[in-house]
């Protein structure tokens, strides 16, 4: 494979990753607005906490694609029509309801993460294979805490 062709390829799997981390992120802070319930406080500023850690994945994500000579794309309309992730019920949201959204969409990340590390052509590009596994321990850790707070 030539360098071009690996690099569309690392190019894809982060577009793939960045898609739905940003969508991810957009979720969180919705249900961030609109959690209600026993445990809303603790809730309320995980989401805020895991909404933040999203945005900088994504920021991660984009800026190796760039530095592979792609064009990032989180735009609404790329995320509403090639995202993989649930989308967040309207309005209010019990905590449990939002706690098993989030963790549903952190094991889907780490899912397409995970596709793609097993990908050859991205074991070729050591950067770009960090940046994902370091997605994937993020995101587990991140599906622990949603976890231990149902």
């Amino acid at each position: 494979m030539t360098t071009t062709h690996l690099d569309n390829l690392a190019t894809a799997a982060l577009q793939d990753v960045l898609i739905d981390v940003a969508e991810l992120a957009s979720q969180a802070k919705q249900a961030h607005w609109n959690v209600r319930g026993a445990t809303f406080l603790s809730v309320h500023r995980w989401l805020d906490e895991l909404a933040e850690a999203l945005r900088g994945h994504a920021d991660a994500l984009a800026e190796r694609i760039a530095a592979l000579g792609g064009w990032p794309d989180a735009c609404s309309e790329t995320l509403s029509e090639r995202t993989t992730l649930e989308s967040l019920p309207f309005g209010r949201l019990a905590t449990g309801q939002a706690l098993a959204a989030m963790d549903a969409g952190l094991e889907r990340i780490a899912a397409v993460a995970t596709s793609w590390l097993d990908n050859p052509a991205v074991g070729h590009d050591p950067v770009t294979a960090d940046l994902l596994t370091g997605v994937c321990r993020d995101v587990q850790i991140q599906q622990w805490f949603a976890r231990a707070q149902q």
